[in-house]
């Protein structure tokens, strides 16, 4: 059942990244539209509706029908690749300016997906209803050219305004994604919702780690069976594949890339029969081509890290945009220091236990989130004062709620702040300025 949850959440994620499954939706409801619609015109006489009804339906010969058709298809189809080249064009300048890990982004937006979809479907249901359009023949001569109440036409006529007025709506949307506060606040929130999702418990529950040590020897190693980044780890199935009293360590956490062959799980005592517990070790890490935000909260900062680093480039040099990253990161590490995050022992029946030396502690979360953004602003003073300024907010909330012992990551940035400042080539009164936040985080009064 896990197995197949996972599948099933790999398959959605999927689809959600793509710009060929929701399209292809489309065009396949475009299709079956145009049958409908068709066969009414075809059953029914429609001018025997009444007046509130019919009076909006077109009235229209075969060829006027199909001269309209026509035309409606040949325009979206056009208006169609200049709607691939703008998303082909952001995706090309969000990976130069930003950073190519945030492209999964600009994929995974719904309206782009849905308007896409919309163009080519209404494309499909025009060109599927033109070519069951036409007059009739005797003898190779038209017989009769009589104007028609015809509601294919006019859905044609509807849906072609209706895919116009979308196609300007992205263009608009497209333009306001492209801004980098737009797309900071959308990695900041999918962030801090997954973080909610999986760390909901807050400060006030505290769990008790397991004391026992590993036990000694090399134990018996399972490989990985193919190469693939780590997207999710059954904590109950890796138990349970354990005979009773049997330990394991895995190698490896989510959001980390394990490559064929090399260690992912470490059992002891070595299992007499050990290929149908390596296959159902394997079947509980969860591998996948691409790195995911699911289950990976730390894939979210390092976007925004990626984007910061980008920013402070020489090439671009553009410190408001760190500082606003910083801001957003602020919230971020907020929800992992007032939360509690997952035991790094599992403990389950009958003796199993199950370590996980290598899952993400909050100093992780703290280091991943700041130290390559303070090393790369050292000549930016209005950077490192946001930087000490967030750490400092993010110190005061905690000693608020009586977790000071949380703030020991913060304060370690702080201190390497400082000693970065020692050698620098900014003006002395930048210094001092910075000195001063930074020597209040790092050394509080007790």
């Amino acid at each position: 059942m896990q197995r197949f949850s996972h599948a099933a959440a790999e398959l959605w994620d999927k689809v959600r990244g793509s710009l060929f499954y929701v399209p292809a939706l489309f065009i396949f409801a475009g299709l079956g539209l145009a049958r409908l619609l068709t066969w009414v015109d075809a059953t029914y006489d429609l001018s025997e509706l009444p007046v509130v009804l019919r009076s909006p339906i077109i009235v229209s010969t075969a060829g006027g029908a199909r001269a309209l058709l026509g035309t409606t298809a040949g325009a979206l189809i056009t208006v169609a690749g200049i709607v691939f080249s703008v998303t082909v064009v952001s995706v090309q300048l969000a990976s130069s300016q930003f950073s190519p890990r945030v492209l999964r982004g600009f994929l995974r937006d719904p309206f782009k997906q849905n308007v896409i979809g919309f163009v080519v479907g209404t494309f499909s249901y025009s060109l599927a209803t033109l070519a069951v359009t036409r007059a009739e023949f005797d003898d190779g001569f038209i017989r009769s050219e009589i104007a028609q109440r015809r509601l294919a036409v006019t859905v044609a006529l509807a849906l072609g305004i209706l895919a116009i007025l979308a196609i300007v709506a992205f263009i608009d949307q497209s333009a306001r994604s492209m801004q980098v506060s737009e797309l900071v606040r959308r990695i900041s929130d999918e962030t801090i919702g997954r973080i909610e999702r999986l760390h909901p418990e807050k400060a006030d529950h505290r769990r008790l780690e397991d004391e026992q040590p590993l036990p000694s020897g090399s134990g018996h190693t399972v490989p990985a069976a193919q190469d693939g980044w780590v997207q999710r780890i059954v904590v109950a199935d890796l138990l349970g594949a354990l005979p009773p009293g049997g330990v394991a360590r895995l190698d490896t956490r989510v959001g980390a890339f394990v490559a064929q062959q090399l260690p992912l799980v470490t059992v002891w005592p070595a299992p007499d029969d050990p290929e149908p517990m390596a296959q159902r070790l394997q079947a509980a890490v969860a591998l996948g081509r691409t790195r995911s935000i699911r289950e990976d909260a730390s894939f979210g900062i390092r976007q925004l890290v990626d984007i910061a680093l980008r920013a402070l480039s020489p090439g671009i040099n553009d410190p408001t945009t760190a500082n606003e990253v910083l801001v957003h990161l602020a919230g971020i590490t907020r929800e992992i220091l007032l939360r509690e995050l997952p035991p790094r022992v599992h403990v389950g029946d009958e003796g199993r236990r199950l370590y996980l030396p290598h899952n993400l502690d909050r100093a992780d979360y703290v280091r991943g989130a700041f130290t390559e953004i303070r090393v790369a602003a050292v000549g930016q003073p209005s950077v490192l004062r946001t930087l000490v300024r967030v750490m400092a907010g993010l110190d005061a909330l905690l000693a608020a709620q009586g977790l000071e012992a949380r703030a020991q990551p913060l304060r370690r940035e702080a201190q390497l702040v400082l000693d970065a400042l020692a050698d620098t080539s900014l003006l002395e009164e930048d210094v001092e300025r910075i000195k001063q936040m930074a020597e209040a985080l790092a050394s509080p009064d007790d």
